[in-house]
């Protein structure tokens, strides 16, 4: 492919250069993610000083996700340092795609599969049927092998301009599938939980809390998977997408963690809960069991609920 007919998508004329819309996101995505870094390492000290007792699988996740999130903060960290001083005094530079970039493709997929993956389990865990938690894996999976085919491209390329027409169609698949494994997750989630609203006030009112809990957690990655994706396919020109794509896997993993940690205020509602359930007098123990059964479904798996529920 010529270079040269590229020009649509980034090859700008140095006199024509316009720091705004070029380093700006870039510094702006940056300074986000590291704000996003920093929350994900409070949660992530919230997560394992209140849930020691949670399953293998689940503490395994949450290290992993940190772990990620990690080489991500630095990689972003370089490829600001390529951009801002790097480039200083050559803006045609910023045509060159630097490495921290390519990987910092890599270890948002990671990120996004890691969160995704548990997300389903969750949800199976919830609805006790396969066919949507499948279904989500499925997307996630070709977001995966997707995410890591562009990571390949991106580190074989030099070129900026040539990388965002090559790997168009790979882009916007990858970022599709994660949208709507990322809906296909929060609003059955939000449905099951939904159909175990009972005829108990108290039970009715903690359902309706997971229900937006659920929503709130699940849709925001799903939002900024979106923007990435308009601003890649109108505004190629510019480097939007680029900002908005670098706090991507962090929004995920504190996604994740919030989910997580969340149970920490349902548990003190809940037990506040049980110990009105034991003074209402007749129909106290039934009403004790619903709450519980609530709050077990927040909690997705056996040690988790345990340790939710003691």
């Amino acid at each position: 492919m010529d270079v040269t007919d590229s020009s649509t998508s980034l090859s700008f004329e140095v006199a024509a250069f316009n720091a705004s819309i070029i380093v700006g996101p870039v510094v702006l995505g940056t300074l986000v993610d590291t704000c996003l870094f920093g929350c994900l390492v409070v949660q992530t000290y919230v997560y394992y000083a209140n849930f020691a007792n949670d399953h293998r699988a689940i503490k395994f996740t949450v290290a992993a996700v940190f772990a990620t999130q990690i080489a991500h903060v630095m990689c972003v960290s370089a490829t600001l340092w390529n951009t801002t001083v790097s480039a200083y005094d050559d803006p045609s530079k910023l045509q060159i795609l630097p490495l921290a970039a390519a990987a910092t493709i890599l270890f948002t997929g990671i990120t996004g599969a890691l969160v995704e993956s548990y997300f389903a389990f969750r949800l199976w865990k919830v609805s006790k049927k396969f066919l949507l938690p499948s279904l989500s894996l499925v997307l996630c999976i070709v977001a995966q092998v997707v995410s890591l085919v562009i990571t390949v491209q991106a580190f074989k390329t030099t070129s900026i301009a040539v990388f965002e027409i090559d790997q168009n169609m790979s882009i916007t698949l990858a970022l599709t599938s994660r949208v709507l494994c990322d809906l296909i997750l929060t609003l059955s989630m939000a449905w099951y939980l939904k159909k175990q609203r009972s005829q108990y006030p108290r039970t009715t009112n903690m359902i309706d809390r997971l229900v937006l809990w659920t929503i709130e957690t699940g849709l925001i990655t799903s939002l900024v998977a979106v923007l990435v994706m308009s601003f890649f396919l109108a505004m190629k020109q510019n480097y939007i997408w680029v900002g908005l794509y670098a706090i991507l896997a962090s929004v995920n993993g504190n996604s994740l963690l919030a989910s997580l940690n969340g149970r920490l205020i349902f548990r003190n509602v809940t037990n506040q809960n049980l110990r009105m359930s034991i003074l209402s007098g007749p129909g106290g123990g039934h009403n004790k069991r619903q709450v519980r059964k609530c709050i077990i479904l927040q909690c997705s798996a056996l040690k988790s609920c345990e340790a939710c529920c003691d």
